[in-house]
This record gives structure tokens, C-alpha cells and sequence, in this order.
């Protein structure tokens, strides 16, 4: 009996691993800046868009070079 509930577990775990790996992936999507050519985590991170979108309001201070960054996700922190 416990072996049957073993496998049934293991068989109904297996689908949802795919699909949180699956899920992961599509999540971790970047951007190619056509500018440099590096990959970049969004937009806002490439210096052809950086200068277009200019906003005082939502810049963010990198706390590692202290530069005023588009976003937080340029900084390399994070």
C-alpha cells in the first residue's frame, strides 16, 4: 500500500516539475540590446532606450556604483 501511494505521488509530482522548470525559463526572458548586443534583463537597461526615457521620478541609485539608473534591475546587483 505505501509503495502505491509512493508512486502515485511521484507520478503526479513529475508534470508539475516540468511545468514550474518550463515556467522558470519563459520568466528569465532578456532583452538583446541592439546598441552593445549584451543581454540585458529589460528594456529600460539599454543606453539607446535609457536616454529616450528619461524620467527624474523613477530613476533608482545602484548602491554598488552609484550610478542613477532607468531601473532596478540594471544595477549589477541585482
Amino acid at each position: 500500500m505505501n509503495r502505491r501511494k509512493w508512486l502515485w505521488t511521484a507520478l503526479l509530482a513529475a508534470p508539475l516539475a516540468v511545468a514550474g522548470v518550463i515556467y522558470g525559463n519563459s520568466q528569465s526572458a532578456s532583452y538583446i540590446c541592439p546598441l552593445t548586443g549584451e543581454e540585458l534583463p529589460c528594456p529600460k537597461c539599454c543606453p539607446l532606450n535609457a536616454s529616450q526615457e528619461q524620467d527624474q521620478a523613477q530613476s533608482f541609485i545602484c548602491p554598488i556604483t552609484g550610478e542613477e539608473l532607468p531601473c532596478e534591475k540594471c544595477c549589477p546587483l541585482n
